[in-house]
């Protein structure tokens, strides 16, 4: 005959988790109103860019009330341009209840990019941009991503 105590401490610990993320979700949306439904990604963070110089673009995420972009999950590659450097801003630490302490930025947060043509005069001049954030009311979404055509570089 089979021992099936284990399956009692499985269902009890499973149960246990469940719990806790949830209480861990509730702690971080205290300030979240109780009608609130998550934003669309587009909606939630609002990316724009600007070519400031020869070599060099800014791409700026505008980050509404209670989502946040994770630092780490930023991507930028592109066949048009060689990626010189990327520059962020000084994050935000968040003790996230899944991943841990994690880089974070709210309101808004600007990569400057320095950039090199590939080739002369032919270059459609596409960036491709992936990026991942959440919504503080329990609400991950998956990795965005995105191209921006940058004219002037």
């Amino acid at each position: 005959m089979k021992n099936n105590k284990a399956v009692p401490t499985l269902t009890k610990t499973f149960l246990l988790l469940i719990f806790l993320c949830k209480l861990a979700f509730s702690v971080t949306a205290q300030d979240i109103p109780n009608n609130a439904e998550p934003l669309a990604p587009e909606d939630a963070f609002v990316m724009d860019y600007i070519v400031v110089g020869p070599s060099e673009a800014v791409i700026r995420w505008q980050i509404s009330k209670y989502y946040y972009l994770y630092k780490e999950k930023f991507a930028f590659s592109s066949k048009d341009f060689i990626i010189e450097g990327v520059q962020f801003p000084l994050p935000e630490i968040k003790d996230d209840p899944f991943f841990g302490p994690s880089e974070i930025y709210h309101n808004v947060v600007e990569a400057t990019l320095r950039l090199t043509p590939k080739t002369e005069g032919n270059s459609k001049g596409i960036l491709d941009i992936a990026y991942q954030g959440c919504w503080e009311g329990g609400v991950c979404y998956p990795l965005l991503k995105t191209s921006i055509k940058l004219s002037g570089l």
